[in-house]
């Protein structure tokens, strides 16, 4: 395993870009997931002083998943902390309008990533003694949740529960499971969401702003340091003094 390796899906992501910008340093290496912009990791790589190895990779299928676990295995055997990030793009429905089909699109990719890559990395860091996990999950997992999501709620409560129990199973090897869960975050992840709801939301928050990415990515940079050993199993609301 190699400590300063870090696997990131949905590296090419507003989110985390900004991660990226704020963990490297010249000894960190990210294998960099992407899915089809590759363009703004290209940029990253001449801004920061880290390393990036981007991987592509389509995540809603098997093979692609098992494609991204091939070529980050080909740069280390295994990474020493893995930050999830990748999802589908949300948008609104009411119950009665949406399919099992929406269901399985928003909870199979996320989930099934995060089992198979875990699956296969865990066992490798546990050996070590040492890793990191991150879920970036939603403020929709804490207390009520908003309504005419019902698919991206149950997806993100399925990965609530995966950490959950990863923290309580791996508790003792010396690796940490967290999640960060944001309030609205203005990112391109919000194209399906009306403009008004987005200015709505913003406005109605104490900070009288929605989140950025900026906001989130010092909070997963302290739950992937060595300081944050003692931490495992904690959910972190990232909200604004939005309270639940």
């Amino acid at each position: 395993m190699s400590k300063n390796h870090i696997l990131m899906t949905g590296a090419s992501s507003a989110i985390g870009r900004e991660i990226i910008k704020q963990i490297a340093d010249d000894a960190t290496v990210i294998l960099a997931h992407y899915h089809a912009r590759l363009e703004p990791l290209k940029k990253l790589m001449a801004e920061v002083p880290c390393r990036i190895i981007p991987i592509q990779a389509d995540l809603s299928t098997e093979q692609g998943i098992l494609s991204l676990i091939q070529k980050t295995a080909s740069q280390c055997e295994a990474p020493g902390k893995i930050v999830l990030l990748a999802a589908p793009r949300l948008t609104l429905a009411g119950f009665k309008d949406l399919s099992w089909e929406d269901f399985r699109f928003h909870s199979e990719m996320p989930v099934r990533t995060a089992v198979t890559l875990l699956t296969h990395f865990l066992p490798q860091m546990a050996k070590s003694g040492y890793g990191r996990v991150v879920f970036m999950l939603s403020s929709v997992v804490l207390g009520v949740p908003p309504s005419s999501m019902a698919h991206y709620v149950t997806a993100k409560h399925a990965l609530l529960g995966l950490m959950r129990a990863l923290a309580g199973e791996y508790a003792s090897t010396g690796i940490t499971v967290n999640a960060i869960a944001p309030s609205m975050v203005e990112t391109g992840f919000l194209a399906g969401i009306p403009e008004k709801l987005v200015e709505l939301s913003a406005q109605a928050h104490p900070l009288k702003r929605n989140a950025t990415p900026a906001d989130i990515a010092p909070i997963v940079k302290c739950v992937l340091s060595d300081e944050a050993g003692y931490l495992t199993g904690a959910t972190i609301p990232v909200t604004g003094g939005v309270q639940f």
